[in-house]
């Protein structure tokens, strides 16, 4: 088979799309995760604050991997803004 019949599959398809959404995204929905958590962790009120903090860094990564690794670039971005929205909209609803 030569290059022209065969279907080559890109891994990193739509580069840009993935390192916006890699580099911002990760960080707006991580940040936004954080006070989101609080609302639905059942835990006492010291450690609803403490756990979210403590697992910034490992959500943060793993959102960061997903961008690159999820088979379609707008997975990754969906996914992001459907966790910072929901996430956003928990907070907002905890405080009012």
């Amino acid at each position: 088979m030569n290059d022209s019949t065969r279907s080559v599959k890109r891994t990193f398809s739509s580069l840009t799309q993935r390192h916006i959404a890699s580099l911002v995204l990760a960080l707006i929905a991580s940040t936004a995760m954080i006070p989101g958590m609080t609302t639905y962790l059942p835990l006492t009120a010291s450690d609803q604050v403490a756990v979210p903090i403590l697992l910034f860094p490992f959500i943060w990564t793993g959102l960061f991997v997903y961008a690159y690794m999820a088979d379609k670039a707008w997975h990754a971005t969906v996914l992001m803004l459907i966790l910072t929205i929901s996430h956003g909209l928990m907070a907002y609803f905890a405080v009012t």
